[in-house]
């Protein structure tokens, strides 16, 4: 078992956002959040600090009506990108800000959004999805691999999929109804889990020459765990990506990235 780093893409990111002056704000807003939707808000506040890039955080009320929301986001500059922290109280006002908001997209929300990513436009998939597909390119190729995603989420499985689908890649979901999910994940060539299930995936599901690209984690007895076994594979021939110094590294400076406007 080879571990392997996002750290350069991480650095290649930074830099890229360091050269840019970037003059449009990122709007945050929550309803409700959960402590680890607060704890993205405050790395995504930590971040702008860093780059010195202008942000705005809103959170509303549980019985605030939706038309006041978007109200909020659509009177902003339209340069300026939103992200909505999941999850959101008010699950039955997601399809209508979807259709409605007008100012960036920062984390594929809208439909706007998501109809360009079914077209295989990179700059459109949500942060974590973008920072998935980034990895694999730097570590291997998309076209002609047989993909297993382990998320069907839209903020990571759905678009991935479409993403991968659509620029070369055989490409499966796995849920809790998958018939001989061993047999899938092992005849993959790639293998990309965001489950939140600690060491689930053990060494009956991998063979020599994967890359497998760990996206989830745990807190077990006060510890962040990921959803691979990795001192399970210590004998295999396999490059992982685990979710350490992994896809979390980079998702945030994506979703950063997202704001530099285009020339």
């Amino acid at each position: 078992m080879k571990i392997l780093t996002t750290d350069e893409i991480k650095d290649e990111l930074i830099e890229k956002i360091r050269s840019k002056k970037i003059n449009n704000k990122l709007i945050i807003v929550s309803q409700g959040p959960n402590d680890e939707g607060i704890a993205y808000k405050n790395f995504l506040v930590k971040r702008s600090v860093a780059f010195n890039i202008a942000y705005e955080y809103k959170n509303f009320e549980i019985d605030v009506p939706k038309e006041e929301i978007l109200e909020y986001l659509n009177s902003q500059s339209k340069d300026d990108g939103f992200i909505i922290i999941m999850p959101f109280a008010n699950n039955e006002y997601l399809p209508f800000l979807r259709d409605k908001i007008l100012i960036k997209d920062l984390d594929g929300f809208t439909y706007r959004s998501q109809g360009r990513v079914m077209a295989g436009i990179f700059d459109s998939l949500p942060a974590t999805s973008k920072a998935i597909a980034r990895t694999i390119t730097k570590f291997s190729e998309i076209k002609k691999k047989s993909i297993t995603l382990a998320n069907s989420t839209n903020l990571i499985g759905l678009p991935l999929a479409l993403y991968l689908s659509k620029n070369g890649a055989t490409v499966s979901i796995m849920n809790s109804s998958t018939k001989n999910p061993v047999e899938l994940v092992k005849n993959s060539d790639i293998f990309i889990s965001a489950i939140g299930k600690a060491n689930y995936f053990d060494k009956k599901y991998f063979r020599d020459g994967q890359l497998l690209i760990d996206v989830g984690s745990s807190v077990v007895n006060g510890m962040v765990i990921g959803d691979i076994d990795y001192e399970n594979l210590e004998d295999l021939d396999v490059n992982v990506i685990t979710h350490k110094k992994g896809i979390g590294a980079i998702t945030t400076l994506s979703l950063i990235e997202s704001l530099i406007s285009k020339e």
